[in-house]
């Protein structure tokens, strides 16, 4: 709860009402229709505006919270970190509040529990799918915090992005994967498929393998891209199914009905995340998360294509039913406690925003589609660099300007820490974890999570889960 109010509702009903009442294509006999992705051997997933279903889902939900006049909206607002009570239970959030007409600047909400929805961690990586904002802020929060995290050591790299030139950094828009379910051919500058053979699905195997499949040919070849065709679409198809992507395509020079579209694999979704039950409660008391910040264990090593937005939906209906009858037993502590009396997470040393660019190059060099105890090195020497740069300028009384960029470095550079520290730790390959020193699974020693935790130094830990 917001602005101090404590009044927890079972909203349940009305989001899953929002859900249904989204525009979901049909066919002309009114029936939901449904496509394939990567992995899946049959047409299984609902879409919306052809090719906009998060969009979609987003816009019902935000409407149900905007029409609600018992939920306080503050937008724009960067989470800091998260206030506990004496007893260690969540009380709340530091904030800081950015934008014109906003309330700037650093400010506190008191609240009697506190859901932690805040996304992914993509721009970890130089390339990716996610949005600037995805900076793995709820993760870093939740470290800080002493909360338990898992399977960071599992980014999903999805295998067709469009590719916008070397020098490209940052959000590159996506190529879903329903247009290879509909039929679409991956191939190299030569025309050739080289997905034929390597998976029984082709070019709808598993991301990870596909993803995999194309970095491989691109070293082959010594291309910086591959080819996904889709040309016998022709132009009705892609401009009604897919009109975001054909939009997208155009606006870029390229046109999907004549020529092929340049791909290649960028970071797209975090399995790993803050620890969860099956309720979406953290190992801290009073903190729960659900969606990609979470780690709710129904992903495992590599997440099916689109199950993400149905896992987001369970778990926040879970985690509501579980305030609202928290609230009714008087589970709940009385009130939020005053904001003077709560205690913030430890002070974190600010990099220079500037790193944020560093952070990436070294993560897409040394920890990305694949890795190896030398390439992560590497990314931890770097990282680990930049780290002291950060406590040498706090302790030369020259911090970095406490502003969102320069937060939003600081939760990069731990996040990106802790993940090369789990995955060079998990001496496999596993689902979208892939060594190349270690091509094999090995479930005799490495099928079980790795837990994830800040030492008193300030640095993380991954202990395996016991078996």
């Amino acid at each position: 709860s917001a602005g101090g109010r404590s009044h927890v509702t079972d909203g349940t009903s009305a989001l899953a009402a929002a859900t249904l009442a989204g525009a979901f294509d049909r066919g002309a006999d009114g029936e939901i229709l449904l496509t394939r992705e990567g992995g899946h051997h049959r047409r299984r997933i609902a879409h919306a505006g052809g090719d906009a279903t998060g969009a979609e889902i987003s816009r019902a939900l935000v409407e149900a919270v905007r029409n609600d006049p018992g939920v306080e909206l503050i937008e724009h607002a960067l989470v800091l970190d998260l206030l506990t009570d004496a007893d260690g239970h969540a009380a709340g959030l530091t904030l800081h509040v950015m934008g014109e007409g906003q309330r700037d600047g650093v400010g506190a909400v008191r609240a009697r529990a506190v859901v932690l929805a805040t996304g992914g961690m993509g721009q970890v990586f130089s390339a990716t799918t996610n949005p600037a904002v995805s900076t793995g802020d709820g993760v870093a929060l939740a470290l800080r915090a002493g909360a338990a995290v898992t399977d960071l050591e599992f980014v999903q790299f999805h295998p067709t992005v469009l590719w916008l030139g070397p020098e490209a950094e940052g959000q590159q828009p996506l190529v879903s994967e329903a247009v290879r379910g509909e039929g679409a051919h991956l191939v190299d500058a030569h025309g050739t498929r080289f997905m034929l053979g390597q998976h029984e699905l082709a070019e709808l195997a598993p991301r990870d393998i596909v993803a995999k499949a194309i970095t491989r040919r691109m070293q082959e070849q010594g291309a910086e891209h591959m080819y996904l065709d889709g040309r016998h679409f022709g132009a009705e198809m892609w401009q009604q199914r897919f009109p975001t992507i054909f939009a997208s395509c155009r606006a870029h020079g390229i046109d999907p009905v004549t020529e092929p579209i340049p791909v290649a694999p960028a970071a797209h979704y975090a399995s790993g995340g803050i620890r969860t039950d099956r309720h979406g409660r953290t190992s801290v008391p009073g903190l729960y998360a659900c969606g990609e910040v979470a780690c709710t264990g129904v992903h495992g090593a590599n997440r099916l294509a689109s199950n993400s937005l149905l896992e987001g939906l369970v778990f926040a209906e879970r985690i509501a039913a579980d305030l609202a009858d928290r609230h009714r037993r008087g589970a709940l502590p009385e009130r939020a406690v005053d904001v003077a009396a709560a205690r913030a997470a430890r002070p974190v040393p600010l990099p220079a925003p500037e790193s944020r660019a560093e952070i990436q190059r070294l993560m897409s060099r040394g920890a990305g589609v694949l890795r190896s105890a030398a390439t992560m090195a590497g990314t931890a020497a770097g990282l680990a660099l930049l780290t002291e740069q950060a406590h040498a300028h706090v302790a030369e009384e020259k911090p970095a300007d406490p502003r969102v960029e320069t937060w939003e470095a600081a939760n990069l550079l731990l996040v990106a820490t802790a993940l090369v520290a789990a995955a060079a730790q998990r001496e496999e390959t596993r689902g979208c974890h892939w060594r190349e020193d270690f091509p094999e699974r090995d479930d005799a020693h490495w099928r079980r999570h790795l837990i994830t935790t800040l030492t008193a130094s300030g640095g993380p830990v991954s202990t395996p889960e016991e078996q």
